[in-house]
């Protein structure tokens, strides 16, 4: 029952339980016009055994606890129409795969040459492609696809590898050492604002540079230091057959006509926590691990700090302990050194 805020209080009242909204500032930090979502990645098959993992949904706002970068916002250029739509101003390959968080050495980038009208399959400003985490692949408009495709053979340094969604045979390393791809998004105004460009998900950031300095096409860019970028490894958009393990499908399709709703389903959303910010017509991104264990292991380490200490503000902890848990993390394997791994795939 949503009379009268009716829901609104019992959502208040379930986030205090949990052991937020300790402080007056907390329980005004709960927006009733916001949720946040958090795929997990999808396992390879040799994790199957340990179980599948959905990820979060954080009712209220986003928590700062699943974050590995800083949330970014960009720009829900519809709002109101009951779709969270996002601009796309750029789209760029990046050699040997890798996350913003986590990226592999010595990478080449490489743009997808197309206009903004071709990257949204639409024209006008407050066109774009909508998040929507009810749909598991990711269709984007099919006049994008011979960039894309063109881009695909420059950083693979092959003039036959055609990008495809043909079932191929390969190990999750060779998987790993795909291009990640790099979709510059409209930024909210409320971005450099919030992140003074220092977040690695902001184009200002200085690891963005090369990316930048390698545009010799054509045609022109509008982007800003107020846009954002968000990553999409190859883990997340390569997906391994569960009867088949060892074989490995691309879930991003060019199928959209011109003017059709292009949509980026959870093959993009993977790996972020994202907040739907309807209040403020904004779609936020901080790359994340997504894994709910393992959050509620650091959330309970994180309160059980508090309770010691008699502190009363969740986020002045937060990022501590998170740092205090990740020290005692392996290196990512997304730092694979060469392209070399290819070979002997299915798209060598």
């Amino acid at each position: 029952d949503n009379r009268a805020g009716s829901f609104w209080m019992q959502l208040r009242e379930h986030y205090k339980s949990k052991g937020h909204g300790s402080s007056e500032a907390e329980e005004q930090d709960f927006d009733p016009n916001q949720f946040a979502l958090c795929y997990d990645r999808q396992p390879i098959s040799s994790e199957l055994s340990l179980g599948v993992g959905s990820g979060a949904l954080t009712l209220g706002g986003s928590d700062s606890l699943l974050h590995s970068t800083p949330m970014v916002f960009a720009d829900d250029v519809s709002p109101g129409i009951g779709w969270y739509t996002v601009h796309v101003k750029g789209m760029f390959l990046r050699s040997k795969g890798g996350s913003l968080s986590e990226p592999a050495n010595n990478s080449r980038y490489i743009r997808v040459d197309a206009d903004e009208n071709t990257l949204n399959g639409n024209a006008g400003a407050n066109h774009g492609i909508i998040v929507d985490s009810g749909t598991t692949d990711s269709y984007l408009p099919s006049n994008l696809k011979p960039a894309f495709v063109e881009a695909w053979k420059e950083v693979l340094r092959d003039p036959n590898a055609e990008f495809h969604n043909n079932h191929i045979e390969m190990s999750a390393e060779q998987v790993k050492t795909l291009p990640t791809i790099l979709v510059v998004l409209q930024g909210h105004k409320s971005g450099s604002a919030e992140t003074n460009d220092v977040a690695v998900g902001m184009t200002g950031h200085p690891s963005h540079a090369a990316m930048f300095n390698s545009i010799t096409d054509k045609n022109p860019m509008t982007i800003t230091k107020n846009d954002v970028v968000v990553a999409i490894p190859p883990e997340h958009y390569m997906e391994e057959s569960h009867r088949s393990p060892g074989t490995w499908i691309a879930r991003i399709y060019f199928t959209e006509k011109y003017g059709q709703q292009s949509i980026f389903g959870s093959s993009f959303m993977m790996g972020h926590e994202i907040l739907f910010d309807n209040s403020s017509g904004r779609v936020g991104f901080s790359e994340s691990h997504c894994d709910y264990s393992r959050y509620m292991e650091e959330r309970d380490l994180m309160l059980e700090q508090i309770r010691q200490n008699g502190a009363t503000n969740h986020q002045d902890n937060t990022a501590t302990i998170v740092e205090e848990v990740k020290e005692e993390e392996e290196v990512n394997s997304a730092q694979l050194v060469g392209q070399d791994n290819l070979h002997g795939s299915g798209w060598a």
